[in-house]
């Protein structure tokens, strides 16, 4: 993804208004998913950055699908950059189809769905600084029920086993200044989202909690961590803003799931973040790119496609990284159990 040119972003800058002062209040968004066949036993299919529209996209999805046929699946996960190079404009865009229903229709379970930065795209794609791309996929989520996003950060209960909490971070690390001045990092909708986060996580009385969001908190890929995204020059599009996001979870939340970069990752609990375990699942319609960070990982595959399952029982949490060849055929590469 580039950035915008820095003379066109400096131009941006000195006529962007003012950050508002005033207070946001959240939605308190829901989602209701279907109840899984056995209460105690969910199974999670989840890709990221999958909309691309490519043979790799259908061969991941393929191979999402024999997963689920062989091992079961209750619900999908995606993980944002829904679409390449940008999002649709209106909910009749026939990306919906052609990205979404066309390909995922055949593993006939709902996906909890959540926006990224080329999704919220404006004057270039992937900039992340036009939020209406995310409403726009959150209105398609009343068309097609198997698309649940019902708000640009929602709780979605999966029975008292499991919980998912799904942010928009897409705001807090725009490439260029976002549209609406109360969302720009910092501003009052980023601390209410925050707030929203911790407090939802607080309350919560599910076994487990996983909290999904497109940028990485962790991540040795191409963009590298939250606070430091792409080394870029100005503060707001490093991503400080995300990881004071995800700040709010580190030690409630059990796993924080991302894509951002097109790879496949795993870190256990970090100092900055004791008590939650992250994952990176963003190479479901593209790979690229290789390690450059050094932040010792529980598992890491870079240059390859691929996507994570998640079993999810009251005693344990088991992921497995599947990546997906050049032939279309999914090898497992990776398993790693979390336990209570």
């Amino acid at each position: 993804m580039r950035a915008v040119a820095p003379l066109l972003l400096a131009l941006l800058l000195a006529c962007a208004p003012r950050a508002s002062t005033a207070e946001v209040t959240l939605a308190r968004a829901v989602a209701r998913l279907p109840a899984p066949h056995h209460p105690d036993h969910v199974r999670v299919v989840v890709m990221g950055d999958q909309g691309t529209g490519t043979s790799g996209q259908r061969q991941v999805a393929a191979a999402m699908g024999r997963v689920c046929h062989r091992d079961g699946c209750d619900l999908g996960v995606g993980l944002g950059d829904n679409f390449y190079p940008a999002g649709p404009k209106d909910v009749s865009s026939p990306l919906f189809r052609e990205r979404f229903a066309d390909v995922y229709s055949p593993l006939k379970v709902p996906f909890a769905m959540v926006p990224g930065n080329h999704d919220e795209s404006w004057l270039n794609g992937g900039d992340g600084a036009d939020a209406r791309g995310a409403e726009v996929q959150v209105a398609y989520s009343a068309v097609n029920p198997q698309w649940v996003m019902p708000g640009r950060q929602y709780r979605a209960p999966v029975g008292p086993l499991l919980e998912l909490f799904a942010v928009d971070t897409t705001p807090l690390a725009t490439y260029a200044p976002g549209l609406r001045p109360e969302e720009r990092p910092g501003g009052s909708w980023a601390r209410a989202q925050q707030a929203w986060l911790s407090g939802g996580l607080g309350t919560s009385r599910a076994r487990w909690k996983l909290v999904l969001g497109h940028h990485p908190l962790f991540s040795n890929g191409k963009h590298g961590d939250a606070g430091s995204y792409d080394q870029l020059p100005l503060a707001f599009q490093r991503g400080g803003a995300v990881r004071d996001l995800y700040g709010a979870a580190c030690g409630k939340a059990d796993l924080l799931l991302s894509g951002h970069d097109h790879a496949l990752e795993l870190f256990a609990p970090q100092p900055e973040c004791p008590g939650t375990w992250t994952a990176v699942s963003g190479a479901a319609g593209k790979a690229e790119g290789a390690r450059r960070g050094t932040r010792p990982a529980a598992f890491e595959v870079y240059g390859q496609l691929g996507f994570v399952w998640l079993d999810v029982t009251p005693a344990a949490l088991t992921l497995r990284f599947y990546t997906v060849g050049a032939d279309g055929r999914e090898t497992l590469a990776h398993t790693e159990t979390l336990r209570k």
